[in-house]
């Protein structure tokens, strides 16, 4: 036993495997490999003279396959601007498992862009036209284990101006068809820079916003380039309606402006990145339009940016034509005559001069209290006829009656009418002014003064006799009456009665009128001579004497008893 003991203490025991075959991978020994080993003992006798070496049996051991991926670069970046371009991202995988595999390929972006994948058959790192007509990849060709496969993959920027600044992160995984538990990824990070005039989109305001028919409008914007590159070929335009305005004058901060033409334009320039600019327009509005009109204008915006054009087109700020009140009134005469107790009629003309309908009321003030009635002027015009529609009120006022609602710009034709009073005396006049207000504003009201004069009879009467002074009984005088009317209106239904005096006899068939003898008899010559309580009456009948008439002489003859 001391022996084998000391035999043992200088045994050196080594146990060694030995690789047939050596070359290193990436995950180690290629798939497929047989690997061989055993164990060799030697050891020597307690004296060292003697040495022996023993060899165990070979075990053998076949090398698994393992798939895995290595994609470079991890993360590529790129700053592009938003002009329909595409971003290229150059992509090697590499077989980094330990056998000959095929990787299927598939792609992501966070901003849904499109993108696609090309086989890079050159190596040379540049996406040539050839390598696109040769098509989209979905997987890789067969790689051997360590081998490499070049490829692209190729993201389309979309052509807007609101992606500046924004950022697009396209993923492309590979994964073995070995193993597709197996797999590894790389970015590519697309950053747009371009330029942007989107503020033009809301900028737009007017002044004032409830503008009157006439009045003069602004129009203003003011844009910021928020992009960070600049805007070139920047030019403004407007389509001025033609209808609703007429162009005034126009501004700008930068560049020229023309309205030689429609649209009018403003040529801008460049607009550097952060750099504003201000431009304003004032329209006219069209006098004729009504209340409630929405005002429509608009002002759009082009620009470049590399080979392409954007445009903006700006909001329509909100502006719609005020109310306005307006009322006319004409009348179709300004004074008129009258006589006593004759109907009193002026025509005129009623008008709502605003631009949204009214209901248009007429008042009326007379300075000798004439009560006017107003009626709806129907055909013929200026004539009263019982068609004629008596307007009524509907309001407080005694003296005001509603036309009626008028659309704007018609015209309502009225008669008004009044009574001349008996009372008055020759050439009395009466002021009437009759008033159309606006029942909506009462502060919007025009009058129109109608002067009526009165035209009444106006009879003298002188008396003579001849011979005057002291007669004796018995002898016979000559009575003579002038009369005229000297007043403006007509004397209708006129007679005089002359009664016997006392002490006096008529003497009969004596009567003359203007020269023309007259009988006693009751005929159609104007004089009749009856006798009432024993006395002559004399009635002399004239009928109708005419304003301003020469005068008239009646003669008759009677003598003192």
């Amino acid at each position: 036993m001391k022996h084998i003991n000391k035999i043992l203490t200088g045994l050196m025991l080594l146990l060694s495997f030995f690789l047939l075959n050596d070359v290193a991978y990436a995950v180690g020994t290629p798939a497929g490999t047989v690997i061989q080993s055993r164990s060799k003992v030697v050891y020597t006798s307690s004296s060292g003279l003697r040495s022996d070496t023993l060899l165990s049996n070979i075990v053998s051991i076949t090398v698994a396959q393992v798939a895995a991926i290595n994609i470079t670069p991890s993360t590529n970046a790129a700053t592009t601007t938003a002009d329909s371009v595409y971003v290229s991202y150059p992509l090697t995988i590499t077989n980094s498992g330990n056998g000959t595999d095929q990787f299927t390929l598939s792609s992501t972006s966070s901003k849904g862009w499109t993108r696609s994948l090309y086989f890079d058959t050159n190596g040379d790192g540049v996406l040539d036209p050839g390598e696109i007509t040769a098509g989209v990849i979905t997987q890789t060709s067969t790689i051997a284990a360590d081998a490499t496969y070049k490829m692209f993959v190729r993201v389309f920027v979309p052509h807007d101006a609101t992606l500046n600044g924004q950022q697009d992160t396209t993923v492309v995984t590979a994964t073995s068809i070995f193993d597709n538990t197996k797999h590894n990824s790389a970015k590519g990070i697309t950053t747009v820079n371009t330029a942007n005039l989107n503020t033009i989109g809301s900028g737009l305001s007017v002044l004032p916003t409830n503008p009157m028919p006439g009045d003069t409008v602004t129009y203003s914007l003011t844009f910021t380039n928020t992009g960070s590159i600049s805007a070139t070929n920047v030019s403004l335009t407007d389509v001025i309606n033609t209808s609703q305005f007429t162009y005034v004058s126009a501004t700008t901060s930068q560049g020229t402006f023309s309205a030689a033409s429609i649209p009018a334009t403003w040529t801008v320039g460049t607009v550097l990145a952060g750099g504003s600019v201000s431009v304003s327009i004032r329209l006219k509005i069209n006098p004729a339009l009504s209340f409630g009109t929405v005002l429509s204008n608009t002002i759009t915006a082009t620009y470049t940016v590399g080979g392409n054009t954007f445009t903006w087109g700006s909001n329509n700020p909100s502006a719609a034509i005020g109310v306005v009140r307006g009322v006319q009134i004409t009348p179709t005469a300004l004074s008129v005559a009258a006589e006593r107790e004759d109907t009193v009629l002026y025509g005129m003309r009623v008008k709502n001069s605003g631009n949204t309908e009214d209901v248009l009321e007429l008042s009326y003030s007379s300075t000798t209290s004439l009560v006017w009635k107003f009626f709806r002027d129907s055909s013929p015009y200026g004539v009263y006829n019982t068609d004629d529609l008596l307007l009524t009120n509907t309001n407080v006022t005694p003296s005001s009656v509603d036309v009626s609602t008028v659309a704007t710009t018609d015209t309502v034709r009225v008669l008004a009418l009044a009574v001349a009073p008996v009372t008055v005396a020759d050439q009395d006049q009466d002021v009437t002014t009759f008033t159309v207000t606006s029942a909506a504003d009462a502060a919007k009201s025009q009058g129109a003064i109608a002067t009526t004069t009165f035209n009444t009879p106006v009879i003298t009467l002188v008396r003579g006799v001849t011979p005057a002074g002291t007669i004796p009984p018995g002898e016979e005088m000559l009575f003579t009456i002038t009369y005229q009317n000297v007043g403006h209106g007509k004397a209708y239904s006129v007679t005089f009665t002359e009664t016997e005096p006392d002490s006096m006899t008529y003497t009969l068939n004596s009567v003359t009128i203007n020269g023309d003898g007259k009988s006693d008899a009751a005929d159609s010559d104007g004089v009749t001579v009856t006798t009432a309580e024993g006395r002559k009456v004399i009635t002399f009948t004239l009928g109708l004497l005419n304003a301003s008439s020469s005068a008239g002489v009646i003669r008759f003859r009677a003598a003192i008893r």
